[in-house]
């Protein structure tokens, strides 16, 4: 089956408007008559999978959904058998084991789709989960309509490129992936970063990032416009920097980069 590709390409600021009503059309036209599409909502938080849930189901009843709370279990609960399936699965963003888990869930499940949504809207998180994968990658801002046309667009062999990542990719935005691009938003301190790669080696790049932003006082919010994140995967950042640096706080875990720097 060819693959169909959706992106947001269209326009110079796509939104909802013009990239849902493309992908919309799309999954219309690729909704037939057979068996129902089963979507497995892979999540270990009951709440979030109950939301979805209902979500999809209000939009789309011709739709299957099962609740499944161990990803890993996705293919054993369902007997092997995944027909017409579409996993569809919560990435909580700690740090870059999350992102390799990607791929191996998507081996995993086989022919199956995988469609990864997470709070997380970093061009660079996005790319590493297509890239292990996914067919289509969801921050938590889309639209429910969107979704649902997504899932039957993934199903019938199309990929959803999210808007931000393909804007990145055709150069009408810099990236934020590379190191070059993470010294200049860091004040072009790369003595900062080269001292915290050092000390901190269990950090991940992203960790070091947010690491040396905070260390120079800023806050969650200014972290994330500089390094074009949305403000939660900030949070998880500093979460996990905090507990490898063995800090209580913030500011313990500011203090003792800004301290090795001098």
């Amino acid at each position: 089956m060819t693959d169909r590709v959706a992106d947001g390409r269209a326009g110079n600021a796509p939104a909802y408007g013009a990239v849902g009503s493309r992908v919309e059309s799309i999954g219309r036209g690729l909704q037939g008559a057979q068996a129902p599409v089963r979507i497995i909502v892979a999540d270990d938080q009951r709440l979030c999978r109950e939301c979805v849930r209902l979500l999809i189901e209000s939009i789309d009843p011709s739709l299957q959904v099962i609740e499944i709370d161990k990803p890993q279990e996705i293919v054993a609960r369902m007997g092997g058998d995944m027909a017409r399936s579409v996993v569809l699965y919560n990435l909580v963003l700690t740090d870059e084991q999350g992102v390799e888990y990607v791929g191996a869930l998507s081996q995993s499940i086989g022919e199956a789709p995988l469609v990864v949504m997470c709070d997380g809207n970093d061009p660079a998180l996005m790319r590493g989960c297509l890239e292990r994968g996914a067919r289509a990658f969801l921050p938590s801002s889309t639209p429910g309509p969107l979704l649902v046309s997504i899932l039957h667009l993934v199903m019938a062999g199309g990929v959803y490129v999210p808007p931000e990542l393909a804007l990145v990719a055709h150069g009408a935005k810099a990236g934020s992936g590379d190191a070059e691009t993470s010294r200049k938003r860091n004040g072009g301190n790369t003595r900062r970063d080269a001292v915290i790669a050092e000390h901190f080696p269990s950090l991940t790049r992203r960790q070091r990032d947010v690491l040396a932003l905070l260390s120079q006082g800023l806050s969650n919010r200014d972290i994330a416009g500089s390094l074009e994140m949305c403000e939660n995967t900030v949070k998880a950042h500093v979460k996990q920097v905090m507990r490898k640096l063995r800090a209580d706080n913030r500011t313990q875990a500011a203090l003792q980069a800004d301290r090795l720097v001098g």
